[in-house]
């Protein structure tokens, strides 16, 4: 029997197609709220463009990506698509798409490595497999099928990458999955550059 054949048989008994179906719907569904969230947003309650140009003014570039930077490294709370949308009124919106993207993935693997440290306290380790044991169990049963499915939807991306440094999922195979993390930031870019 050939490799995929089995992890097709595998996945279809162990409910990872539903799994699929189920995240996938959640992204289609949240693209399209976003879409059209967005638009909304940006003509009847204030353009988007002015409170880019005003973060800009008021911020450094660099502190601005180290948010995103140290929100990717810990629970995800600032969603990639506010910054962006900050970036759409750039100069070179795809460019800073990619710095973005990036700057995701490194916190992604920030992550993962700290998830790999944090097992190796004991208190910490309690702690983690206490308050991630479902998504323990999930990374156990599907493995990068996970990983990539919270690469690409709104499930939680570093908690994942943390947990998947936790249970020692192989970091060869980790660093391949997560770059469909790019994917995401390429078609929330489109998006959200298409409806700005």
């Amino acid at each position: 029997m050939k490799k995929g054949h089995i992890y097709h048989v595998y996945y279809r008994r162990s409910g990872g197609y539903r799994f699929i179906g189920k995240n996938s719907l959640k992204l289609l569904i949240s693209l399209l709220l976003l879409g059209v969230a967005i638009y909304l947003f940006n003509e009847y309650v204030f353009n988007v463009s002015d409170a880019t140009k005003y973060i800009t003014e008021q911020f450094s570039i660099p502190v601005v990506l180290s948010t995103l930077l140290i929100s990717e490294l810990t629970l995800g709370l600032l969603a990639p698509e506010l910054y962006i949308t900050w970036i759409a009124g750039f100069a070179n919106p795809w460019g800073w798409l990619f710095i973005l993207a990036t700057i995701s993935y490194v916190g992604g693997i920030g992550a993962y490595l700290m998830g790999r440290k944090l097992d190796s306290l004991p208190r910490i380790h309690s702690w983690v497999h206490v308050k991630f044991a479902n998504q323990f169990k999930q990374i156990k049963k599907f493995g990068g099928l996970l990983i990539v499915i919270a690469a690409f939807t709104p499930l939680p991306y570093p908690p994942i990458c943390l947990v998947s440094g936790v249970v020692k999922f192989p970091f060869r195979s980790f660093l391949i999955l997560t770059i469909s993390r790019y994917l995401r930031f390429i078609i929330y870019g489109a998006i959200i550059f298409k409806v700005m």
